[in-house]
């Protein structure tokens, strides 16, 4: 990526939130210790850390340590330059003229990048905590779009594609982005470079999967910052939050990210009814309307779903305004994967999976067992296997609830329950 557009994205992140308005309308009136701002906004020092550190990182701001604290102050050339990216975006790009409109006495004149309406990709973002169906309903979304030309990007935790695995087809262009959140400061340059690549290929329609732990509420600040680099391209259609019917009152509480995804969705998509009595099926319904009060609610179960949303823009059921996400290195919960050489017995890997399940948000993979090849799914209490292809190796991802304590459990489970030899990995 130009070295530029990472700058300039750092101005627009600045500049986006209202915390970091109020610390700038602080500083206006000369340097301010680190301590004046605490007292002043009423949060944490971690959470003013973590605002510093992104408007130092933009140049708007400059900070110098004196004894333990810092003291920050508006940098007069960081403003300068922001001023000139402004005044940058006001000026259109000359193109050359092609030769078939020669002659025409008229100099042709547009954004760099820019598409016209009819040749915008319809652009939709898949949320929903782990374990929800968001592989599942994205399969049945290609299925019934098979006509069309689709780009796909999915977002894993993990280091292994699992669900890349499943997704992968040779008639869909599709980009993975692993280890970690893309709406995270970890992989949100790479979101953004994934997106402006896909740009290039003028889909019919764009779909991406987040990650289950993925929090989406800076999804406009990623759309408005791709536009720096592949122009107006995109037809954001709006985000859709699958809510594991099963699970979800549990999960609720386990993550900020499961609340936040139900806050900046446009359509929540209750799956797994078919496993819910009504009652509960009302309560969750409640539920979601107590988060976000206005979102189009659909019901799913085993993958089907009114696909009428996509004959109409489901932003105009927006609730929330952009903000910053909870996604951060400091947040990341622990991530691990085990490679196994050999079959198993499928009764002892899900004793196995059953002593781990308490400590875990989620696990996925595949095994070879005595009756053939797997896919493995942990989904709060419930362990669930289906047949698929075979594959090069059994592997299975573990996503932690309890950082790195989990590494001694899997051990003693696995050398308790199977007794075989295995390879763990960060």
């Amino acid at each position: 990526m130009n070295p530029s557009y990472t700058e300039n994205v750092a101005i627009f992140k600045a500049l986006s939130d209202e915390n970091r308005w109020k610390i700038l309308e602080f500083l206006q009136g000369g340097e301010k210790c680190g301590c004046v701002l605490l007292n002043k906004l009423d949060i944490s020092q971690s959470t003013l850390s973590h605002h510093m550190k992104i408007l130092c990182d933009s140049g708007i701001v400059v900070g110098r340590k004196d004894g333990k604290w810092m003291h920050y102050s508006i940098s007069p050339e960081g403003i300068e330059t922001a001023q000139r990216l402004l005044l940058s975006l006001s000026q259109p790009v000359l193109e050359p003229q092609h030769s078939s409109e020669q002659g025409c006495g008229c100099n042709k004149i547009s954004l760099r990048g820019d598409c016209s309406m009819e040749n915008k990709t319809q652009l939709y973002v898949l949320t929903g905590f782990l374990g929800s169906g968001k592989t599942t309903i994205l399969l049945k979304l290609l299925d019934t779009l098979k006509d069309k030309k689709i780009g796909v990007i999915q977002n894993e935790f993990g280091k292994l594609g699992i669900d890349g695995t499943i997704l992968r087809n040779d008639n869909i262009k599709m980009v993975e982005l692993n280890r970690g959140s893309i709406f995270c400061s970890c992989l949100r340059l790479s979101f953004v470079q994934a997106l402006a690549e896909m740009a290039e290929h003028h889909f019919d329609y764009l779909f991406v999967e987040s990650s289950g732990i993925g929090d989406p509420s800076n999804v406009l600040e990623i759309i408005e910052a791709t536009k720096q680099i592949s122009g107006d391209c995109f037809d954001y259609h709006g985000s859709l939050c699958l809510v594991d019917a099963v699970n979800f009152f549990d999960q609720l509480g386990d993550m900020e990210s499961v609340y936040r995804q139900l806050k900046h969705c446009h359509m929540a998509v209750l799956t797994k009814v078919d496993l819910v009595d009504a009652d509960k099926l009302v309560a969750l319904k409640e539920k979601i309307r107590e988060i976000n009060p206005v979102c189009r609610i659909e019901t799913s179960s085993n993958a089907s779903l009114d696909l009428s949303f996509l004959h109409e823009n489901l932003l105009q059921y927006q609730w929330a305004e952009n903000e910053e996400t909870t996604n951060s290195e400091e947040t990341k919960p622990k991530t691990l994967f085990m490679n196994f050489e050999g079959e198993i017995d499928p009764e002892k890997l899900e004793n196995f999976l059953t002593v781990l399940e308490p400590d875990l948000y989620r696990a996925k993979g595949f095994f070879h067992f005595t009756d053939g090849w797997h896919q493995v799914d942990v989904v709060g209490s419930r362990i669930d296997r289906k047949p698929c292809p075979e594959q090069e190796k059994s592997q299975i991802v573990f996503i932690s609830k309890i950082g790195t304590a989990i590494i001694k459990k899997i051990f003693a489970a696995w050398e308790f329950e199977v007794g075989l030899p295995m390879e763990l990995k960060n």
